[in-house]
């Protein structure tokens, strides 16, 4: 099967300077060579990063896993997240997951220190939104400051943007399926634990 856009068309403006919904025509082509046209309604957003902050307790002798709280209502909700949010197509992406991680957490990272594990669309039946993942192991220097910014208000205050941030052990992250909600959130937990292999503890 092969597909290709012949037509975009604006059904808006965009709006805080990011998102806009448009009418997308496309051809199919299936594999008896049959041609087929569809249109579909996609609403644009562009690209986002997210990054997983993780670090060893070296008292308690188990991994954590650095996440922030927010309320969405899109969903109504207060959600766990990864720190992320929106970026622009070229930027760089530990760059920005370094950004998005200091205004969501308080957390000062160096962009070298992330890792780049991936991307994942959220809901490409009518979203074109990409999301770059990353993990960053917590240096010392860092974790020592952590338990002062716990349950801190952080996040854009402009944007009225209000988070959280919460350590949590990442066996209780992987073993309790109702605490965090967000696939991407689920799947970078699952990648550092793959990712950490015997050393994970529980």
């Amino acid at each position: 099967m092969q597909g290709r856009i012949t037509k975009i068309q604006k059904l808006s403006g965009k709006f805080h300077n990011i998102f806009r919904f448009t009418r997308r025509t496309a051809k199919v082509k299936l594999h008896n060579g049959k041609e087929y046209s569809l249109i579909r309604h996609v609403l644009e957003t562009g690209p986002a990063v997210s990054v997983l902050p993780y670090f060893y307790d070296e008292q308690k002798k188990i991994w954590n896993v650095v996440m922030v709280r927010q309320y969405r209502p899109a969903v109504d909700a207060v959600c766990l997240e990864a720190p992320g949010g929106l970026t622009h197509e070229g930027s760089d992406l530990k760059r920005e997951m370094a950004r998005e991680l200091q205004e969501e957490s308080g957390i000062k990272i160096t962009p070298r220190a992330i890792k780049v594990i991936g991307s994942q669309h959220l809901a490409n039946s009518f979203c074109d939104q990409v999301v770059h993942l990353g993990i960053v192991k917590l240096p010392p220097k860092i974790i020592d400051q952590l338990r002062r910014k716990e349950k801190i208000h952080n996040g854009v205050i402009s944007e009225r943007e209000f988070t959280e941030v919460i350590v949590l052990p990442l066996a209780k992250v992987l073993n309790n399926q109702k605490l965090v909600t967000y696939t991407l959130a689920k799947y970078q937990a699952l990648d550092l634990k793959h990712r950490l292999g015997d050393l994970l503890e529980g």
